[in-house]
């Protein structure tokens, strides 16, 4: 009877323990054949299973078509090609999620773009050419000439008039009248035409002359202000010029990274369908990738923003993207601190303005003394030739108003004092405003020169320093580099972990970054010293130079 029973127990243990190591080789097919039944991308498989599977090639015996390529931008299709014949199935068979899709554009939302070579110099002249604000500045500077001119003729020329004046005469009779006329309008007309020429001011102890040079000195400063800001906006072409180049490099960089960062990824998603590495790495490559793809849509971004920043600064059409054929020549200062100085307190806008007002004041201070003093005025009139004409007078008369025909310098002597009002007592209040504002001036002029030198020693100093940085800088990107390749070497042949390849990958992406940026500060503050020293290029140096071409570096 236990026989019996003995049995039928043996049998089903047998069946229990059959019917589990086939399920399990019926998921292993499943996953090995079509790998789109996976929820969530590939799985690591159990140890069991994974041992049941044929070894990759060696994956460091040949490169990759990734590796191989140097193409502008990776597309999802080129990240989803298979990496060689023995695994095109499993890659055929694989579901592309749709938040793996990054790169795809619709048609209907790209645009049309112009591409164009820009150089440094062809910023230069067309900025000043076709700028709009250029263009704007240069014909205030025709306003301020011709108002200048009229106050300089008013000055130094007897102004001059011609005239006509004509008495009422009939044209034509509308209706009669019965009644006797006592007075008729003349049919011939009366008058008289002439040139005049208006009083003219011999001597006023120099008060007009005073008024005058304020005039003359204001204009001729802002004459010089509208070509300083001519200057200062040639150095932020320079400016923008390389800030466009800074970004188009950081842009290759991010580009670079994502093509590291894309390859690693594609590796270990073929990896993981033949359990050769865990969920942890995978996920970490994905991360990886979907970063740099980030990163680099950012850099491409904000190249596409000062792309178009640049076609309006020099009147480009919109849309207009530039392919830079130059790259920056690095240079150290040469200049030295105090040759700064001397050519801020000769050159600077601010420490000129500041001279302007107070030669002004100090002239508006003396033309407030001499008027309140009882001085003579000294003038002459010119008079008129006059031309008269009617039915009894035809002739010509030199005449003027005060002497008949006799011309005569005379003098004349108007003062008046307040004892109350605005201007105080005897005007103590208007001389005490003027010579204040003297002082006002004054102090505005000491301001400047200190703020002056300040930023000077400033951008002098942090020039230095961006000069150190330069070269701790370019001394880390080849170690960095070496380390890379030996991580990347490494991870490759399961000899470190991911988080190495990471962390060096980021690390020589931000330094190549760092790099640039600190490369154009250097640069900026370089320009912003010139323009606190008002000079447009520095003793020795062309900023123009800056600008080197790629064949000539190379």
């Amino acid at each position: 009877m236990t026989k019996i029973y003995l049995i039928p127990l043996i049998i089903c243990l047998l069946t229990a323990v059959y019917k589990p190591i086939n399920a399990q080789d019926e998921v292993l097919d499943d996953q090995t054949s079509n790998t789109s039944e996976l929820t969530d991308g590939p799985q690591t498989l159990d140890a069991p299973a994974a041992a049941q599977t044929e070894a990759i090639p060696e994956i460091t015996t040949e490169k990759t078509p990734l590796e191989k390529k140097n193409g502008p931008i990776i597309s999802e299709e080129e990240l989803l090609k298979p990496l060689s014949p023995v695994q095109e199935t499993k890659v055929k068979a694989e579901k592309i999620n749709e938040s793996e899709i990054y790169v795809q554009e619709a048609e209907k939302f790209k645009t049309t773009e112009i591409y164009k070579n820009l150089r440094l110099n062809d910023v230069i002249e067309q900025g000043l050419r076709k700028n709009y604000d250029q263009n704007i500045r240069q014909q205030t500077k025709q306003l301020n000439e011709l108002a200048f001119s009229g106050v300089k003729r008013s000055f130094w020329v007897p102004e001059l008039k011609i005239s006509l004046t004509t008495s009422e005469q009939r044209v034509s009779t509308i209706g009669s009248s019965s009644a006797p006329l006592t007075q008729s309008t003349p049919i011939v007309p009366t008058g008289a035409f002439g040139l005049v020429l208006s009083n003219y001011t011999v001597f006023n102890w120099g008060k007009d002359y005073s008024v005058y040079l304020n005039n003359k000195t204001s204009y001729e400063r802002n004459q010089k202000a509208l070509d300083e800001t001519r200057r200062e906006f040639r150095l932020d072409l320079i400016s923008q010029y390389f800030g466009l180049m800074a970004l188009k490099n950081i842009e290759k960089i991010n580009l670079e990274q994502l093509k590291q960062a894309s390859f690693v990824y594609r590796l270990n998603k073929e990896k993981i369908t033949i359990g050769k590495i865990s969920k942890q790495d995978y996920y970490q490559a994905r991360s990886e990738y979907l970063r740099s793809q980030s990163e680099y849509r950012t850099a491409k971004m904000a190249t596409d923003t000062q792309d178009e920043n640049m076609a309006f600064t020099i009147a480009d059409d919109v849309g207009t993207k530039y392919v830079l054929t130059e790259n920056l020549n690095y240079k150290r200062l040469k200049i030295s601190l105090d040759e700064c100085y001397e050519l801020s307190s000769k050159n600077n806008p601010s420490i000129l303005n500041s001279k302007t007002l107070l030669e002004n004041a100090n002239r508006s201070y003396d033309l407030a003394l001499k008027e309140n003093l009882p001085l003579p005025k000294f003038t002459v009139n010119l008079g008129a030739y006059t031309k008269r004409f009617g039915p009894s007078t035809n002739k010509t008369v030199y005449e003027n108003s005060s002497s008949g025909g006799n011309m005569e310098i005379v003098a004349s002597v108007n003062a008046s004092w307040s004892l109350t009002g605005s201007d105080g007592l005897f005007n103590s209040d208007k001389m005490a405003i003027s010579y204040i504002n003297k002082e006002l001036s004054a102090k505005d002029l000491e301001k400047n020169n200190h703020l002056s030198k300040s930023f000077i020693r400033q951008s002098y100093n942090n020039i230095l320093s961006l000069q150190n940085q330069v070269l701790i800088q370019e001394a880390r990107i080849p170690s960095l580099q070496k380390t890379f390749d030996t991580v990347l070497e490494n991870y490759l042949n399961n000899k470190t972990k991911y988080y190495d390849f990471h962390l060096v990958l980021y690390e020589l992406t931000q330094t190549k970054i760092l790099l640039e940026e600190t490369k154009l500060l250097h640069l900026r503050e370089k320009l912003a010293l010139a323009k606190y020293s008002g000079v447009e290029d520095f003793p020795g140096e062309n900023f123009e130079r800056m600008a080197e071409s790629k064949k000539e570096q190379k």
